[in-house]
């Protein structure tokens, strides 16, 4: 689908007309009609801005096709293509990225844009700024970025504040280099952890045997998010934070009842003061 025909998608879906879609952009609505007619295509930074105001993700506003590399964001061919634990070739990655299940390369999310960007300019014709601002807009979106990416914004300054630097840079690299197979683990094991959570509080008893085995799932699902398991202080220290944080009373109430936080809290002190 072009850029045009998903506009007027997106800005239906979201029961807007052309003038309100052009007040939410600071732009006319004439600006908005010939971009939907196809006249004109906006830049990367309008881009930006339309995916910020109507929610949907800028490498499905940019036409991205359908399998490229989620660590870098080229598009891949079957030559390019990388390969999984059992060398068979995966569409997630390239190979230059990722070889026989690992990333071939530490890396930071700003030193793949200084080194991409370039390229993406002279490939595409595109400016070098503009290049950045793409590279800088989609790489947050993949897979080897995105829980680093969305940790900081939700989380980090807390964090850093609390735990320091030092320690939240390891977890952040812990999770840049967690191989597909263990990733999916983990979010296995963030569903595992909430559906645990309801049966626990179900029993209604945080010192109940299956409150003891969400203490268990919950400890290891940290321990996968920072890289190692916490010591007790650590883990007791990082959940006590919870019941401070209106965020993370929502993660864990939301889904499995009103006081599921302070449930989990409760089952985690019972757990460390039984060991």
């Amino acid at each position: 689908m072009a850029f045009a025909e998903k506009l007027i998608a997106v800005r239906r879906a979201h029961h807007l007309t052309q003038e309100q879609l052009a007040t939410k952009l600071f732009v006319t609505r004439q600006a908005v009609s010939r971009w939907e007619r196809g006249e004109v295509t906006p830049g990367i930074d309008m881009m930006k801005l339309i995916a910020a105001v109507t929610g949907e993700p800028l490498p499905h506003l940019l036409e991205m096709p359908e399998h490229y590399c989620q660590s870098c964001g080229m598009i891949l061919t079957p030559d390019d293509c990388g390969t999984d634990a059992a060398g068979t070739a995966t569409d997630h990655y390239c190979k230059w990225c990722y070889d026989h299940g690992k990333y071939t390369y530490d890396t930071t999310m700003e030193a793949m844009i200084e080194d991409c960007a370039p390229r993406l300019a002279q490939n595409t014709g595109m400016s070098l700024d503009e290049a950045v601002s793409l590279m800088g807009a989609v790489l947050p979106q993949l897979e080897r970025w995105r829980t680093v990416q969305e940790n900081e914004e939700r989380y980090g300054a807390e964090a850093r504040a609390r735990y320091g630097d030092e320690a939240i840079d390891a977890a952040n690299e812990a999770l840049l280099d967690m191989d597909p197979e263990t990733w999916n683990d983990m979010k296995e094991l963030e569903r595992a952890v909430l559906g645990q959570l309801s049966i626990a509080m179900g029993i209604d008893d945080p010192e109940s045997n299956e409150a003891r085995k969400l203490v268990a799932m919950h400890r290891r699902w940290i321990g996968l998010n920072w890289g190692h398991e916490p010591q007790d202080e650590a883990y007791l220290g990082l959940t006590h934070g919870y019941l401070a944080d209106q965020r993370f009373i929502d993660y864990y109430d939301k889904p499995c009842g009103t006081g599921a936080t302070a449930f989990l809290v409760q089952a985690i002190e019972s757990s460390l003061i039984c060991a």
